[in-house]
């Protein structure tokens, strides 16, 4: 009986430690979404845009991404010319009003886009790019969604083939 008692011990911790080891992440599916900032003056527009539509081509390409849409001084509401120039594309934001970019926002996240120059006062600890020759919403949101997915494109890439990387 002592014995039974010491084998079903042992079979439970060793059944608790094999699991344990189960418990970090195995493929990308398991492990938390990187997430990605984009940051715009206002953040109402380009930022919105482009987080919209990453999350959209991440989405539809099975990757475990997500990003969030910023702005250096927030106005009152999203410019019109990008929440109708997305209504119109069929392409959903999560953003219903502008949000500041903050210090705990940048600690979070494993990449930042930026459509001009950050404020000092951000720290930039992570990779950072610019995408300052896309044009204003305001002046044809046509034209700045194609800017933004030709960078969309290529930034997907690369953090595809980061994450491809042990």
């Amino acid at each position: 009986m002592k014995t039974q008692v010491v084998w079903g011990v042992f079979a439970l911790v060793w059944s608790v430690l094999a699991s344990a080891q189960d418990v970090g992440p195995k493929n990308q599916s398991t492990r938390s979404a990187r997430e990605i900032v984009f940051v715009c003056e206002h953040g109402a527009a380009l930022s919105v845009v482009s987080a919209a539509y990453f999350n959209k081509l991440a989405k539809e390409q099975h990757l475990n991404m997500h990003a969030i849409a910023r702005g250096i001084t927030p106005q009152e509401n999203l410019a019109n010319s990008a929440s109708n120039g997305l209504k119109a594309d069929g392409v959903l934001s999560e953003v219903q009003k502008p949000q500041a970019l903050s210090q705990d926002d940048l600690l979070h996240s494993d990449y930042v886009v930026t459509f001009f120059p950050l404020p000092e006062k951000y720290s930039k600890n992570v990779p950072l790019e610019s995408w300052n020759d896309v044009p204003p919403t305001g002046a044809g949101y046509d034209k700045s969604r194609d800017a933004i997915l030709k960078h969309m494109q290529q930034l997907l890439e690369k953090l595809k083939a980061e994450t491809k990387t042990p």
